[in-house]
């Protein structure tokens, strides 16, 4: 059952979400083309709206993933769509993780399209060794390469934008326990836990930089102003785990709290 309710969100989600996937590699496309052949100052100019259009989109898709996947999860749990979807023979804790699911594969298939609208419009063999060379002495001092400190970096991203989506469900959830003003509840919760999360994983890092002297030394010596950047791949590595500390608190937190329900 937890496929189908899966395979049925993630459909419903899509068809929404389709329209700006396509019109960014669309935009990325005619931007390569323009940049390519840019001869004029017309091109020129032209290739510089598309350029403008293409970040724009790739903005869309990430901001409107989190308020599609929102607005679902409301109108689908406890809208109208509600007293069908409860009356469903299936545990809520499977409800609420067909929609914990779906959020994460939508989340996933968005990054991925920005990442190949970046390829597609910017990543010429010229650009690459520019951006190499001048990542390339930062993966040195971190002992690291190009290719995984930009996989770190995109995934340290990833984890908090989903961060951001649980913390939207936590409030939708705990904002229909009031009476009045959900929607404003919903919202105000989704913050509160938002910067929870946020100061958690921040007293986090400078409780493990207090026992870890490959962190707490680059960081908190007196000898310089700014920290040693070999203290970055570190930091990269216990934010990451401390997201999916925080990730898993709070999914179990919410489903929790799921299982008592009240619809609009």
């Amino acid at each position: 059952m937890l496929g189908k309710l899966l395979k049925y969100d993630v459909r419903a989600n899509l068809k929404f979400l389709m329209i700006f996937y396509v019109l960014a590699i669309v935009f990325a496309i005619i931007t390569r083309i323009l940049f390519a052949v840019s001869d004029s100052l017309f091109l020129t100019i032209l290739a510089q709206i598309f350029n403008g259009a293409t970040i724009s989109m790739m903005a869309s898709i990430l901001i409107n993933n989190l308020m599609r996947v929102w607005v679902y999860f409301k109108s689908n749990l406890y809208g109208d769509e509600g007293y069908l979807m409860h009356t469903l023979p299936v545990p809520r804790k499977t409800l609420y993780l067909s929609k914990f699911l779906m959020g994460l594969i939508i989340l996933v298939v968005s990054t991925l399209i920005v990442v190949v609208a970046m390829v597609i419009a910017w990543l010429t063999p010229e650009s690459f060794e520019g951006l190499k060379n001048f990542l390339a002495p930062m993966a040195e001092v971190l002992d690291s390469t190009v290719v995984e400190m930009v996989i770190l970096t995109i995934f340290v991203v990833f984890l908090e934008i989903l961060v951001m989506l649980l913390s939207g469900y936590t409030g939708i959830i705990l904002g229909h326990k009031k009476l009045n003003n959900r929607t404003a509840w919903s919202i105000a919760f989704g913050l509160i836990c938002y910067v929870i999360i946020q100061l958690v994983i921040l007293i986090g890092m400078f409780i493990l930089a207090g026992v870890n002297p490959e962190i707490g030394e680059p960081l908190f010596s007196r000898e310089r102003l700014i920290p040693d950047i070999s203290v970055l791949k570190p930091v990269y590595i216990q934010s990451i785990i401390l997201y999916f500390v925080m990730i898993i608190i709070n999914y179990i937190l919410s489903e929790r709290w799921f299982r008592k329900i009240d619809l609009d």
